[in-house]
């Protein structure tokens, strides 16, 4: 982990992790900050010609955990309704959440997001832009529930969520954001209680173009599809933009590709004149009707989740995952029949542009960037020498570890502590152990 952050000032102002991470994020979040804060007290002895002292510290940890930047997705409620990866159990999964919340406060960590609420994933797994905006409502409210219920404060810990869609081609998505954003303040001020403007009660989301819909066939249309998507997205205001690479259809995006993303965001705001305008739609009658059609949709979905007991009643019904394959299947239906018109794909096919496709296809997957035998052994060894060499003290690590998960203490505060002494499946083992594994039902 340090050697990946080299050269980067994890506090600096200008320095802002993504931690795109799921199932096992606590180890590698905690990995991370361990890593910002010793690179902090080398920074020290550079400046000072000497180690910290205890107090110094101190100070040094805390300093640096106020002022670390980023995100951490972290959201397991997405893992078992969209991609069915979790590590943990879902109930301990969902407490290693609250852990984490519980840290952060405690710790005065406001700058880092603690956990980026995805509906990115339940969409790509089949479901609509409706479906996907109201599961991942629902999940957040959820979590805001469990928190509480931990006895954290709302105000203390909701500036910490982001949130996190997909941008498809159906016009749903122009609204999405705007849809989830009134949904959400109107729920933190009528049921919470928090000002409508406050930090807490902002939904701040970072906006991916659709994966799903990219195509290995003409692929140099995929280019088109990603501009029009960013620019859904550049309408609504999102916070952060994912523009897709035309080759992502095959894999890793090569440096030329990666290049060409970045321009449509570019030239969309350096250029395109319309943005200039702070809200270049608003008080137009089609968006406006779509918004509120949009949202109507949304809460009949969550009235449905509540009917079956919230988000856990309804996951036990497979209430989420039967409405993401439906729409999956009625996708994937459509896009066979042409009834959903895809150029290049299943309407206007070039066979010449097609097999050229093919051919770049095979080229690429040769210079798609991969692990090979040599490379694996090399982390293996590696891990191998770091369990032997903190042998000592990872086997007392790990017995405290194993004794705070039983006694229901803060497991994450404990991962900090170990984390420089113990693999990431060192701890995953004990956390099996006592936690739980997670099972997938057919």
């Amino acid at each position: 982990m340090e050697r990946l952050y080299e050269g980067f000032d994890l506090c600096s102002p200008n320095t802002s992790v993504s931690l795109t991470i799921n199932g096992n994020y606590w180890g590698i979040l905690a990995m991370f900050l361990q890593t910002a804060i010793r690179q902090q007290r080398k920074l020290f002895i550079e400046q000072e010609g000497r180690e910290p002292n205890k107090e110094e510290m101190v100070e040094i940890k805390a300093r640096t955990l106020r002022e670390a930047r980023g995100s951490v997705q972290a959201d397991q409620l997405k893992e078992n309704q969209a991609q069915r990866t979790l590590i943990l159990n879902l109930n301990n999964s969902l407490r290693m959440m609250s852990d984490v919340a519980e840290y952060f406060i405690e710790n005065d960590i406001r700058r880092f997001n603690t956990i980026s609420i995805s509906g990115y994933h339940i969409d790509e797994a089949g479901s609509n832009a409706i479906t996907q905006a109201a599961l991942t409502l629902s999940n957040g409210l959820t979590y805001l529930e469990i928190f509480k219920q931990r006895g954290l404060d709302p105000e203390a810990f909701l500036h910490n969520f982001s949130w996190f869609f997909s941008n498809g081609m159906s016009p749903s998505y122009a609204v999405i954001g705007r849809a989830c954003r009134r949904i959400w303040a109107i729920a933190m001020r009528d049921v919470y209680g928090l000002e409508a403007n406050s930090k807490s009660s902002r939904l701040r989301y970072h906006i991916q173009g659709s994966g799903r819909s990219l195509h290995a066939m003409d692929m140099g249309f995929n280019s088109h599809r990603s501009l029009l998507q960013t620019l859904y997205a550049e309408m609504s205001h999102a916070n952060s933009i994912h523009t897709n690479a035309f080759d992502e259809a095959f894999g890793t995006p090569t440096e030329e590709s990666v290049r060409d993303a970045q321009a449509i965001q570019l030239i969309l705001n350096l250029e395109y004149g319309l943005l200039a305008s702070e809200n270049p739609l608003q008080g137009s009658f089609f968006i406006d009707q779509l918004t509120d059609a949009f949202e109507e949709q949304v809460l009949q979905v969550m009235d449905e989740m509540s009917a079956r007991g919230g988000v856990l009643g309804a996951i036990e019904t497979g209430y989420q995952r039967g409405r993401i394959q439906d729409e999956g299947m009625l996708y994937e239906s459509r896009k066979h029949s042409g009834e959903m018109p895809i150029v290049g794909v299943n309407t206007f096919i070039d066979e010449d542009a097609s097999k050229l496709s093919a051919e770049a296809a095979d080229e690429f997957d040769v210079a798609v960037t991969r692990s090979d035998d040599e490379e694996r052994q090399m982390v293996v060894d590696r891990n191998r020498a770091f369990i032997k060499a903190h042998a000592a003290e990872s086997a007392e690590c790990l017995d405290r570890l194993r004794q705070v998960a039983e006694d229901g203490g803060n497991m994450f505060e404990c991962i900090m502590d170990i984390v420089e002494h113990c693999t990431l499946g060192q701890i995953t083992e004990v956390l099996f152990e006592t936690q739980g594994r997670f099972r997938r039902d057919l």
